[in-house]
């Protein structure tokens, strides 16, 4: 099996991580080849089955974000047409821009991003249509927060809107919210939720049965948007 070797004077140990695909192997310098090649070999089964999965991730995401692949738009799917910006007059300028339709979301680039190659296009457009949900969040959220933290009761001291991996929200024991920005392709309905559920984290920093107790108090279809989440899990999470 391949590996990237990375030594290390401080490391005291050997580690083996998988990340896009590739095995890393992070070793002492004192440690000497044969050490690492048994390890390699001794993991090669758990190894073998990482990158796989982490192959196949990377296989779905660049089908997310090519042309006429769907994508969730607060709780629609809509098609994603890639132009060429160039077509759409002067006017357009010389930036990437998204528009977003009835059934359409529209992504316009400059025609030497759309010669790139599929997978640098792929990873443009996933960066456009990410700069475009973290302006929709900033846009949205707010006063759903606002209308929110006034219905409960439960007053916060701040929050912020960033795009993160494996959560919607969070909060934290200095009152401080945070919302996902991907939050922006879920229905409206579970975007509230969303709110509600950092906000009785303000009462309740655990997922005791007090705390979902207070959930439901406030909104008692949380569980049908918990599994709109878990159910649209894969084309929710972008890596």
């Amino acid at each position: 099996m391949e590996y990237q070797l990375i030594r290390s004077d401080k490391r005291k140990t050997l580690g083996l991580q998988v990340k896009k695909g590739q095995v890393f192997v992070r070793a002492p310098r004192f440690v000497n080849t044969e050490q690492i090649a048994a390890l390699v070999q001794a993991k090669s089964a758990w190894l073998k089955a990482k990158v796989a999965e982490q192959q196949l991730l990377l296989e779905n995401e660049v089908s997310l974000f090519c042309q006429d692949s769907e994508i969730w738009i607060r709780g629609t799917l809509k098609r994603l047409a890639i132009r060429d910006l160039s077509a759409l007059g002067p006017a357009a300028g010389g930036k990437a821009r998204v528009r977003e339709l009835e059934q359409v979301i529209e992504l316009a680039l400059p025609a030497t991003k759309l010669a790139s190659g599929h997978e640098q296009v792929s990873l443009t457009v996933k960066k456009q249509l990410e700069l475009w949900f973290k302006q929709q969040a900033k846009d949205y959220i707010p006063a759903r927060l606002e209308y929110w933290s006034q219905t409960t009761g439960l007053s916060y001291k701040s929050y912020k809107i960033r795009q993160y991996k494996a959560r919607w929200g969070s909060c934290n024991s200095r009152a401080e919210l945070s919302f996902n920005s991907l939050l922006m392709m879920a229905p409206d309905w579970v975007i509230d939720y969303v709110i509600v559920h950092e906000l009785c984290h303000l009462q309740y920093l655990n997922h005791s049965p007090a705390f979902w107790q207070l959930v439901a108090g406030f909104y008692p279809q949380y569980a049908l948007a918990k599994q709109w989440l878990k159910s649209n899990q894969r084309k929710l999470n972008w890596k």
